[in-house]
């Protein structure tokens, strides 16, 4: 009898992390961007109205803490996210102690689905700080140039993805290297956002436009909370990578 319920539960689990795959199969391309605000204080119609004329043929994700905030949500080009496998929901509840959960969800979302975040409110993108490693700060971003730095920074989490493997494994042996390569992550990642937004005039003074987000400071920091089992899932390295967040003005 035990070695049934043994059976049972490979099977049921194994069945969890089969439907997470497929389901993030089936988006991982068609993804443009991932919604990004507080549910304290949700988005405008304007703002939910100008995502849905400008995102006609892509998919637009959210995660379960904000999909039931409006009607709309629940209709095309919106997608509602979920994690591909346990170890990645296990590491949102971790850092979920510290940070709120809405917050967690959403960058998680973006890294496992490689696409930015987009926000609409200052206030939400200040919410990132602790994850910001560079940003670029602008104001007066022409419409055309908004969707077209959209566009581009899709391929940031692309791009930085080739490096996934190397610090997956510098994570499991342990923080110095893991602070080594946190110090160079935040120059590659300025170098990166220097090069690759150009174009956008920089000012001191103004709102934030564009962030880089990377979560491997926050590995530095409850690394020793992490069940051991998940630093053998390559599902893991997902979140490894590096993506941006943009504040929109409507």
């Amino acid at each position: 009898m035990r070695g049934n319920n043994r059976l049972y539960s490979f099977l049921y689990f194994w069945h969890i992390k089969i439907m997470g795959i497929l389901e993030w199969a089936s988006h991982f391309k068609n993804i443009r961007c991932v919604l990004f605000f507080d549910p304290e204080s949700p988005l405008s119609k304007d703002a939910i109205n100008w995502i849905v004329k400008k995102h006609r043929w892509r998919q637009i994700g959210l995660g379960k803490s904000i999909c039931e905030l409006d009607d709309r949500f629940k209709k095309h080009p919106f997608v509602l996210l979920s994690y591909p496998a346990q170890s990645i929901y296990e590491i949102a509840q971790i850092m979920s102690e510290d940070t709120s959960y809405w917050i967690v969800e959403s960058v998680i979302l973006a890294l496992c689905y490689s696409a930015p975040l987009i926000c609409f409110k200052k206030e939400d993108f200040l919410k990132l700080e602790p994850f910001l490693t560079w940003v670029l700060k602008a104001e007066d971003v022409p419409e055309s140039e908004v969707m077209r730095h959209l566009r581009i920074a899709g391929y940031v989490p692309i791009d930085f993805f080739s490096q996934v493997k190397d610090y997956f494994l510098i994570l499991k042996e342990g923080d110095k290297k893991l602070k080594e390569a946190i110090e160079k992550r935040k120059k590659d990642a300025e170098s990166d956002g220097k090069k690759r937004f150009w174009r956008i005039k920089e000012k001191d003074n103004a709102p934030p436009f564009i962030g880089y987000v990377d979560l491997l400071p926050v590995f530095l920091q409850i690394r020793e909370k992490i069940k051991l089992s998940a630093y053998q899932d390559e599902f893991c390295g997902l979140l490894l990578s590096i993506t941006t967040v943009l504040n929109i003005s409507i």
